[in-house]
């Protein structure tokens, strides 16, 4: 039978100087939490295109941690 599940999208900006901290909490809180969620994802704009970063994603949680700046794990995402 199926799950119902809740998922969590965050709007994001890079502009304000704590956007890297909020990140990698997001991150912290996917690794722990994850399993309780369908989807766990941070959602900014950059240069007139949404991007998205799948929190739940071992390989974003890692780029995350070692970031020197938001804008750049955004720039690296997919586009919608």
């Amino acid at each position: 039978m199926g799950r119902i599940s809740a998922d969590l999208v965050d709007p994001h900006g890079t502009h304000l100087a704590d956007a890297l901290p909020k990140l990698r909490s997001l991150a912290e809180y996917a690794q722990a939490h994850g399993d309780a969620f369908g989807r766990i994802e941070a959602v900014a704009e950059i240069e007139g295109q949404l991007r998205v970063l799948d929190m739940k994603n071992d390989v974003v949680q890692a780029g995350v941690h070692a970031a020197q700046n938001a804008e750049s794990l955004y720039k690296a995402a997919p586009a919608y």
